[in-house]
């Protein structure tokens, strides 16, 4: 249930209570189990105070812009410290006032000093001409403005440090480029939100929100860490793009596999973006590899990729998150993430004297996926957390996928496609009406 709701159901108890529907100790029970969290701020508030911040800044950095040239060395310098002293001033009181602060009180503090923090940082280099690039301001930017995610539990300072640290990274690939000033920092990086993910010291858990942001930051920072170390290894590794796209796909997997907190498996889909684009590229790996000809790209690219240093790591790091995986029993994603390792699989019977035949990987990766969908049906049925409807729609593609790539008719593709499709809508119709059946069961 979500905060809106629990919200009007608090709002009904009273008016229940007084017409003898529930008991009082009843509506107790339900007063403690659905307590909403203020101090959590929504999308509405979170919108809002950073709507306000953006604005109160943009008019700040417009007044003072508009005389900009008149203004004294020491002048400019008070403002362009002026502003950040005063939102300091700001967030103290913020956090003076401890839990009596709202939610978008704390996200308008955080996010106008980390605004002021730019402007400053900018303003300073201006006034001095100190030069630079602007992957070195945003660095600089994003570092000062890390605390006020810990101090001010601010999601909006959050998603800008993630959009921020990708963006950077990204900036980053080139060859020639030392450790310290390369994508291979994007890690650290991330580790600086480790004190905001849910289940550390109590944290409540993320919104859904900020959960996208850091999916996306991290899908556009490690594909930049592949791509610099690669470069960087260059021929002598063997790497190419079929070996990065293997290589992807392993971290698309350890992103599927990532452990959450306890609660965290019991969320609905929408707040897990990693299981949500990872199994989508998996899937999508997986069906293109039962085409003959992709196979046999998929084989050499992974036989590449194995010779690159950091690939052990990887695979290593793929086994750690299986196993927490299955001591957790969450056999839904297990199942899709092994799509993953079908080269792995195929390499002991598919080499011959001219190299690597995909011929058995693309029937190989038929008959895994068909079973994969077939599991997260059937784990659903077993009263299991599954999948019903990606599993059905899985051996759906699966099904059209061969019979595009078959010699049959087109006719007779037609027709198959037709009782795909008709079949495919029998099935969410059965669903629909078990999950409503198990619905009433609840209620």
């Amino acid at each position: 249930m979500n905060t809106s709701h629990q919200r009007w159901l608090l709002e009904q108890l009273p008016q229940w209570e007084r017409e003898g529907l529930l008991t009082a100790d009843a509506a107790r029970t339900l007063r403690e189990r659905n307590a909403v969290d203020e101090s959590q701020p929504g999308l509405a508030q979170i919108v809002m105070g950073a709507l306000g911040a953006l604005l109160i800044g943009t008019g700040l950095i417009a007044v003072i812009g508009y005389n900009w040239d008149d203004f004294s060395r020491p002048v400019r310098l008070l403002f362009a410290f002026l502003p950040l002293l005063l939102t300091q001033l700001f967030s103290f009181r913020v956090l003076q006032r401890g839990a009596a602060s709202s939610a978008w009180v704390r996200e308008t503090a955080a996010l106008l000093q980390t605004l002021a923090t730019g402007a400053c940082i900018a303003l300073v280099s201006q006034i001095y001409n100190l030069g630079g690039e602007w992957p070195d301001f945003l660095f600089g930017w994003f570092m000062l403005s890390l605390p006020l995610v810990w101090v001010l539990r601010s999601h909006a300072v959050a998603i800008f440090y993630l959009i921020a640290i990708a963006i950077w990274s990204v900036n980053q690939v080139g060859h020639g480029r030392p450790w310290f000033d390369s994508p291979l920092l994007y890690p650290l990086l991330l580790l600086g939100l480790l004190p905001y993910w849910p289940g550390w010291k109590n944290q409540a858990a993320l919104s859904i929100s900020v959960r996208w942001a850091m999916t996306i930051s991290a899908i556009f920072g490690f594909c930049s860490v592949a791509v610099f170390v690669s470069a960087r290894g260059g021929d002598s590794y063997g790497y190419d793009d079929q070996s990065f796209l293997w290589l992807w796909t392993l971290t698309a997997a350890a992103f599927v596999l990532f452990p959450l907190n306890r609660n965290g498996i019991e969320e609905p889909t929408r707040r897990k973006p990693q299981v949500v684009l990872g199994s989508l590229w998996l899937l999508g790996y997986g069906v293109a590899a039962t085409f003959h000809d992709v196979s046999e790209d998929i084989l050499s690219g992974a036989l590449h990729a194995l010779r690159l240093p950091w690939c052990c790591g990887l695979l290593t790091v793929l086994v750690v998150f299986v196993l927490l995986a299955a001591a957790r029993r969450r056999w839904a994603v297990l199942a899709i993430a092994s799509v993953a390792l079908l080269p792995l699989l195929s390499f002991p019977f598919a080499q011959h004297k001219d190299g690597y035949d995909g011929t058995l990987l693309s029937w190989l990766a038929t008959l895994h996926l068909a079973v994969i969908g077939i599991t997260l049906i059937v784990l659903e049925f077993a009263g299991k957390k599954g999948a019903p409807r990606l599993g059905a729609l899985l051996l759906s593609v699966l099904i059209i996928a061969r019979m595009a790539d078959s010699h049959f008719s087109l006719l007779a593709k037609g027709v198959a496609f037709i009782g795909v499709g008709v079949a495919f809508l029998v099935f969410n119709i059965l669903m629909s009406r078990l999950l409503k059946q198990k619905q009433a069961t609840l209620v």
